[in-house]
């Protein structure tokens, strides 16, 4: 009989393992500005934040946009700062690691939209991420007003009024 150990937030620990492992080894060039150790540790925070609180549906929201963002940022960062040919072998390895990140980039944003899908977070569609999903709801007590009927239905009209 195997033995099934059930960890929690499994999937989401993977894509915070990935995305360490990822920005740690690209940033052991010296040709990565510091930008790119700040977004990528503002997502790490993230990710860590929603496996540590999973109840929190924000926190994994955060991720997802700043992942996205990070995206664009990396296209950016390769584009202005790739380094030169004759540049060293742990730059050469860090701008392939950052290339490799970017290729893997848009199946950790995917697993991460499944993941908050899981959570009851999102219903299907990209927009619904930015909306607040509580179930709970907020009562007014201070204002009290009285349930409105209808004058046919409950018989009640000036006419038939007693007085007080």
């Amino acid at each position: 009989m195997p033995l099934e150990i059930q960890i929690p937030n499994f999937n989401l620990k993977i894509v915070f393992l990935i995305h360490f492992i990822f920005t740690s080894s690209s940033c052991m060039g010296s040709w990565t500005s510091n930008a790119y150790l700040f977004y990528n540790s503002a997502l790490i925070f993230f990710l860590c934040w929603s496996i540590l609180n999973p109840q929190c549906q924000e926190s994994l929201q955060l991720a997802i946009v700043i992942n996205g963002v990070s995206f664009i940022l990396d296209i950016i960062l390769l584009i202005m700062n790739f380094p030169p040919s004759y540049s060293g072998a742990a730059n050469k390895f860090a701008a392939a690691t950052v290339i490799l990140h970017l290729i893997v980039r848009p199946v950790l944003i995917y697993s991460q939209i499944k993941i908050l899908e899981e959570r009851g977070g999102n219903r299907g569609n990209i927009s619904s991420i930015f909306r607040d999903n509580r179930t709970d709801s907020y009562e007014d007590i201070d204002r009290t007003t009285p349930p409105q009927a209808s004058s046919a239905q409950s018989g009640y009209t000036f006419a038939t009024a007693q007085p007080i």
